[in-house]
């Protein structure tokens, strides 16, 4: 298992452009090994520049305690993946969405995390196999829609912390055979204000 530690301080990944099957643009750093977890020292104290590229069946990837912020394509994008686990992290002010999974990315769980600020959404999935947990994260002030899930992807929410709200178009928009399962009391106000 490799695990890299990430300094306090802002740190400029260059990035290189995706070459992916469904042709996401922007420009992102590869996750080229498998079991590997990257640390930072807190997203306040950490922050990436850049985005991360976690595909070609890639597994057991962690990502945690640092802000990340692209503007140049997606916070975190995620495609043909096992096991992507982002703890303690918050994505903002990303050129697209905040994090992308899609294309058989089986279960990438986001836990105490924020999607922010970003030019389209907070989370967007799509496609079959796609699945994504996301507990007790906020999701506010995006561009066109907190969630987005697209074609059949799944998307569970958890966690009386969770929050959707002030994004400019949806909080919640699912389409073509996606769910977005709440499992969370009735009561608790998990979107407004969109």
């Amino acid at each position: 298992h490799f695990n890299i530690v990430v300094s306090e301080g802002e740190h400029e990944m260059v990035g290189v452009a995706s070459k992916l099957k469904w042709g996401y643009p922007g420009l992102h750093t590869p996750v080229r090994c498998n079991n590997i977890t990257i640390t930072g020292k807190g997203k306040g104290k950490t922050t990436i520049l850049g985005g991360f590229l976690v595909n070609d069946y890639k597994e057991n990837v962690k990502i945690e305690q640092l802000c990340v912020t692209n503007r140049d394509g997606y916070g975190l994008l995620c495609e043909e993946t096992f096991d992507v686990d982002v703890m303690e992290c918050d994505f903002k002010q990303c050129q697209y969405s905040g994090m992308c999974a899609h294309s058989d990315s089986y279960t990438v769980t986001a836990t105490r995390c924020g999607f922010l600020e970003n030019g389209q959404c907070g989370v967007a999935c799509a496609q079959t196999d796609t699945i994504v947990r996301l507990n007790e994260c906020t999701i506010h002030h995006n561009g066109y829609a907190g969630i987005t899930a697209n074609y059949y992807a799944v998307v569970d929410l958890h966690g009386t912390k969770t929050g959707i709200h002030s994004n400019k178009k949806y909080g919640i928009h699912a389409r073509e055979n996606a769910k977005v399962n709440i499992h969370l009391p009735s009561h608790h106000n998990t979107s407004h204000d969109n």
